[in-house]
């Protein structure tokens, strides 16, 4: 046993009044010798890699030459990971997942029939397009799509992009004319979106009407064709192409990195906003009535005035026939499929069953002629001969392409997260670039446009059970079957049965908004962007509010970083680290030193926050503390260099006598300059030590900081100088490297030596002790119930090839 009586003589000694007598087993102390290790020596002793960190050009070329190099494993490695529908396909449940497959399957085809068709009006081309954008993405997606909910085809966002794109080019390459030029009216075509609801019904040689590759070399130099509907088709189709290169260019690229600012609460507000943007777009179709077509900004509060405006207009038996499908299509999904999901073998396919009565009983009883009900109406026959996209019109749509292109991807993408995290797999963001690429660049061969993914589709492959892209390959045939053959058989299908199908689906999206008292109690900015990015797209438009969800994310982002976390540390003797003193009240100062950790990066947006925090835990304001010391400094300078300046009486007497008493004059006169100079450096150090704070090191924790951009540094470089101007030295440590090799970027060691940086706190602890054991007779421990902190009973070095300091590794308590 080692008593406190055998210490007082130590150098290192309490603070605090020593008890008269504590014992401790000497078996409990450290007696081994550590290194106080600086990072430099660190990194040379650890072999640091030099390179680890490579410019993203290197690393892109290195990826490159890695994964592109045209070999037989290269080949066989593209193949499995381009087409994921081979290695899924493998583990396929055949006896539970078929049935909810076929079931979805059908029903999708079926609803991809009425979507086609009104999208590819509202995209002011001629309906037959949207069944060729229902055709030909569907089937390939399901081959080299990584997700089992997507239903790609036909959306109202797209279609209100590519009529802009279209509406822009009216008068330079497509003649001023109106696609409705060759339709006359007697039935309804039914949509997704709140269209003008004019009667359309397609002429017997409207296929003919479609550009075939003779059409593309109109002899028309100003226009694509002379004909509107076949130059409107030319510039869908080169929107369609160049959407589909730059997705592919960005699936090449591995740019589905951006998908990492849809967060979880942007996603959820956007589709809850797209969700209200789809029911709206449903009520003129339920209550049977004709709005005008309202584009831009607040399309849904202007779609409302519209419906209220028309409402006195309504048709009641298209109002019961839709009530009739909510009601049925509600009471089955809700009471009986969720209630018995786990009773039955699979759920009943409301949503089939309600376009197979629909259907039956419009034909039987003539909804359309009686009753004045909307129905689908009758289909052209065929698919059209491949043609290559005009290449006049490439370069012209560019921009718009562009901004298709990453809308509808991060539409897309949006919703894949929604549903792999609901049911728990992964996508690929990159191949899902890859199979949206692909679909719309062979989509444009066949007069097609940007496909994008449906929403209210999306809801009813959830809501039937759909388990795999084996739905989307039914669904492309029930198309293609639709396409070549059975279309007539659903003409007299009623708009108002697929809209309440679509109506009532968008209740799950809905039901999101319960995530808001969560969001609140957890992350109140994460909150605060789900509302955001919700009204924005509510209030504006889908894309203007998923641009605007994005960069409210973004903007509360940085208002985070300026309002970092900051902290004082403290010393726990009981497990021998440093922590948050606020989080840990037992958590000890360590006398003379500060210890200052920031819990951000420290670069231009957050550096005079990070230089006000630090000037807060540390408790001085440095600038205020030298300004006041240098006008004291200043006032002394300046009071000497009066007396310095005043005539000596002895020397103006004594120059009146002889010149050889000029030598002892001088001798007098400097003895007298000297004690001048002496007296003014003396009350300029009293003045230094007058300022001198309470501590003299501080010890910056880096630990939490992974960038420092050249601002930061220089605030760095500041600090350092400012303090060591009044007797503090500042210490990093836990440095990373890549903020190590920035240091050393911006000569931050030409400034502050090598031995300012250390591997640990407890490093940066020990350097400083040592640094005021060789300096001072007393280093002061922290005052505790034992004067023990865990440090200085350790043999330190600077490091373990040099002798240790016998003043530093004597052993106490």
């Amino acid at each position: 046993m080692t008593h406190l009586s055998s210490i007082k003589d130590s150098k290192y000694v309490s603070n605090e009044a020593l008890p008269t007598e504590i014992s401790i087993n000497e078996n409990d102390l450290p007696n081994r010798k550590q290194s106080i290790f600086y990072i430099e020596k660190f990194n040379e002793r650890y072999n640091l890699n030099q390179d680890f960190n490579n410019s993203p050009i290197d690393g892109t070329w290195r990826y490159i030459k890695k994964y592109y190099k045209p070999t037989p494993e290269f080949f066989k490695r593209q193949l499995f990971k381009r087409i994921p529908f081979i290695d899924w396909i493998r583990q396929y449940n055949l006896k539970e997942w078929l049935v909810p497959d076929i079931v979805s399957g059908l029903t999708i085809g079926i609803v991809h029939i009425p979507q086609g068709l009104g999208y590819a009006i509202l995209a002011g081309l001629p309906p037959v397009t949207g069944l060729y954008v229902s055709f030909f993405p569907v089937i390939l997606y399901a081959f080299l799509g990584s997700s089992r909910h997507l239903s790609i085809g036909t959306f109202a966002v797209s279609s209100l992009m590519i009529l802009a794109a279209i509406n822009s080019r009216v008068g330079t390459l497509i003649p001023p004319a109106s696609v409705k030029s060759t339709m006359s009216t007697t039935t309804t075509v039914a949509s997704d979106s709140s269209l003008d609801t004019t009667d359309f019904v397609y002429t017997a040689d409207y296929s003919a009407a479609l550009p075939t590759s003779a059409t593309y070399s109109s002899s028309a130099k100003k226009f694509l064709s002379n004909d509107p509907n076949e130059a409107r088709i030319m510039v869908a189709a080169a929107l369609a192409l160049l959407s589909g290169l730059i997705q592919l260019a960005m699936a090449i690229l591995h740019f589905g990195y951006v998908t990492v600012y849809l967060s979880d609460s942007i996603v959820q507000g956007f589709t809850t906003g797209c969700a209200i943007h789809i029911i709206t777009s449903q009520i003129p179709t339920l209550l049977g009535i004709k709005i005008q077509t309202v584009q831009g900004q607040s399309k849904v509060i202007k779609s409302w005035i519209e419906i209220f405006k028309n409402i006195k207009y309504s048709n009641g038996a298209t109002c019961i026939c839709s009530a009739i499908s909510i009601a049925l299509f509600a009471g089955v999904r809700d009471h009986i499929n969720e209630r018995f999901k786990g009773r039955m073998p699979l759920p009943v396919p409301i949503e089939l069953i309600i376009v197979v009565l629909g259907t039956g009983l419009s034909a039987a009883f003539d909804f359309n002629a009686r009753w004045k009900i909307s129905i689908v109406g009758g289909l052209p026959l065929g698919i059209p001969t491949p043609a290559a996209p005009p290449m006049a019109a490439i370069s012209d749509v560019i921009g718009d392409a562009i901004a298709i292109a990453i809308v509808c991807f991060a539409i897309n993408i949006s919703m894949a997260k929604l549903f792999a995290t609901k049911y728990k797999y992964q996508i690929s963001p990159n191949q899902e670039l890859f199979a949206y690429g692909i679909g719309n660049v062979v989509t444009s061969f066949f007069h097609g446009f940007p496909a994008c993914v449906a929403l209210s589709r999306c809801a009813v492959v959830e809501s039937t059970g759909g388990k795999s892209q084996i739905g989307g390959l039914l669904a492309s045939i029930v198309v293609l079957i639709v396409i070549l053959a059975v279309g007539p058989l659903f003409r007299t299908l009623p708009n108002a049965c697929l809209a309440a199908i679509i109506v009532t689906a968008m209740k799950n999206m809905l039901l999101q908004t319960k995530q808001l008292p969560v969001l609140w109690r957890i992350n109140k900015l994460e909150f605060l962007a789900w509302i955001i990015t919700f009204w924005g797209v509510v209030l504006l438009d889908v894309d203007y509010g998923l641009y605007i969800g994005v960069a409210a994310m973004i903007f509360l982002l940085i208002i985070r970083t300026q309002k970092p976390h900051a902290t004082s540390l403290g010393y726990l003797s009981s497990a021998g680290i440093y922590e948050d003193q606020n989080a840990y009240p037992s958590a000890t100062d360590v006398p003379n030193i500060k210890i200052f950790r920031f819990e951000e990066n420290i670069y231009y947006a957050n550096v005079e926050m990070f230089k006000k925090l630090f000037m807060k835990r540390i408790g001085l304001r440095v600038d205020d503390q030298i300004r006041t010391m240098n006008e004291e400094i200043a006032n002394i300078e300046r009071e000497y260099k009066l007396r310095l300046a005043k005539p000596n009486k002895q020397l103006a007497n004594l120059k009146r006598h002889f010149k050889k008493e000029e030598i002892t004059i001088n001798e007098n006169v400097e003895t007298d300059e000297n004690k001048i100079l002496e007296e003014k450096n003396e009350k300029i150090e009293e003045v230094k030590r007058k300022y001198r704070p309470s501590f003299d090191h501080i010890i910056i924790d880096c630990s939490p900081v992974n960038y420092m951009d050249m601002m930061g540094i220089r605030a760095l470089i500041q600090i350092f100088k400012d303090f060591k101007e009044i007797g503090v030295t500042v210490l990093l440590c836990q440095v990373r490297p890549i903020v190590y090799r920035q240091l050393k970027r911006m000569n931050y060691m030409d400034v502050a030596s090598r031995e300012t940086i250390h591997v640990t706190i407890n490093d940066a602890v020990m350097h400083a002790l040592k640094t005021r054991a060789s300096r001072d007779s007393v280093v002061y421990l922290p005052g505790a119930e034992m004067p023990y902190i865990g440090i200085e009973n350790a043999a330190y070095t600077v490091d373990q090839e040099e002798e240790p300091d016998e003043t530093v590794i004597k052993s106490y308590l």
